[in-house]
């Protein structure tokens, strides 16, 4: 049996919305696809890739409750191998923060205390390499639907996403901490690259820190949760070679935490308030980009702080931002409110745009069950 296999959501669209800029989005209840959960898989993993092969379409995603990377195979939601994550020695135990499959039998890890390894099906450690910091403190790495591991010949491309000691630091402190590292396999050697937020990143105020990013042919784009700009990094030459603004028009006010919030409750609204960016996906079969957008949304009624929380985990409203290979906008759709779940459950395939409608918020939530919609586009209709 082929183990790259990775599930495909085969969702057959029937409908349009109308069209929101100068391209039409098909999105229907027809043809929703539900698979059982296996193992007891949280049904909206926190990791998860899509593998499309000529033996067949799987996803791979990590599976925290039993601890394990799985391969499940779709339309049956059939699980086609367990592989374990234990990573204890006589010295430490390693704690597992993130996967990508790079190839057959060989995928690509990361720890904290930050560290990169690369293990194989049967969950052996291959290789395994701490982090080597520069001039500042890194507290966490990690690999996955935001940011997976990229891997170019003999290198390995990962991110650091988060500016380490936001509170304390100064706004000329922003370019001195790097986010995106090389591991090299044959010197066994880390080196930072000279990516960073922008210089002004924080001009209208203390915005926090993350990113997620994509890769196309060469090319690695960066794409900030708290800023419209993205970056282009090239894998060949090791530099950024284009900065653009990409502005969604339902972005704009992004939460600034110049000042410590003054309880659990004050930060949890304020963050489903804000605006934000999310997941970054490039649609190889397509070749454009979708953004996934976070727009604030102000709670009807008052709720406990759990249920704040559980608002925050599922935002109430998501959208995705469409853009061709120069970066430039084809359009916008924004979901109903509620109607699908914004997290790293997004995937491209054969289809179009993959999105869970699982949120947690909804009355139609199932811990049970993986629930996907597609969200399809037609290059050709664009206007």
């Amino acid at each position: 049996m082929n183990l790259l296999k990775v599930l495909s959501v085969f969702i057959m669209l029937s409908s349009c919305k109308p069209k929101i800029n100068n391209i039409e989005f098909t999105w229907s209840h027809e043809g929703e696809v539900v698979f059982q959960a296996s193992n007891m898989a949280y049904t909206n993993p926190g990791m998860i890739q899509y593998i499309d092969t000529d033996s067949g379409e799987f996803i791979f995603y990590y599976n925290h409750i039993a601890k394990n990377l799985q391969f499940t195979e779709f339309p049956s939601g059939k699980n086609i191998l367990d592989i374990p994550l234990e990573f204890e020695d006589e010295k430490r135990t390693r704690n597992f923060t993130g996967a990508t499959l790079f190839s057959k039998d060989t995928i690509g890890v990361t720890f904290f205390p930050p560290a990169i390894g690369i293990i194989d099906f049967s969950g052996e450690l291959n290789m395994f390499e701490p982090l080597i910091e520069k001039s500042f403190n890194v507290s966490h790495i990690g690999s996955g639907g935001y940011i997976p591991l990229i891997k170019e010949g003999i290198e390995i491309f990962g991110a650091q996403p988060f500016l380490m000691g936001h509170h304390q630091m100064k706004e000329s402190d922003i370019q001195k901490q790097h986010l995106l590292y090389t591991f090299n396999l044959e010197t066994d050697r880390f080196y930072w690259q000279d990516v960073f937020y922008k210089k002004h990143y924080w001009e209208e105020g203390k915005k926090q820190s993350y990113f997620s990013w994509a890769r196309k042919e060469n090319k690695i784009y960066i794409a900030p949760f708290y800023d419209h700009e993205i970056q282009v990094f090239d894998l060949i030459s090791k530099k950024v070679i284009l900065k653009k603004e990409c502005k969604s028009e339902f972005i704009n006010q992004f939460y600034m935490v110049d000042v410590f919030p003054g309880s659990t409750e004050e930060a949890t609204l304020k963050t489903i308030g804000s605006d934000q960016y999310d997941i970054f996906l490039y649609d190889n079969y397509r070749d454009v980009f979708y953004r996934i957008l976070l727009p604030g949304y102000t709670p009807k009624n008052r709720h406990s702080i759990d249920e704040l929380q559980m608002l925050e985990r599922s935002r109430p409203k998501t959208g995705v931002m469409v853009l061709d290979n120069d970066l430039n906008s084809l359009g916008e759709y924004v979901f109903d409110d509620f109607e699908v779940h914004s997290s790293a459950n997004f995937f491209v395939g054969r289809e179009g745009l993959y999105v869970s409608t699982n949120n947690l918020n909804s009355d139609d939530f199932s811990d049970d069950n993986f629930k996907y919609r597609v969200l399809k586009i037609d290059k050709n209709q664009q206007k």
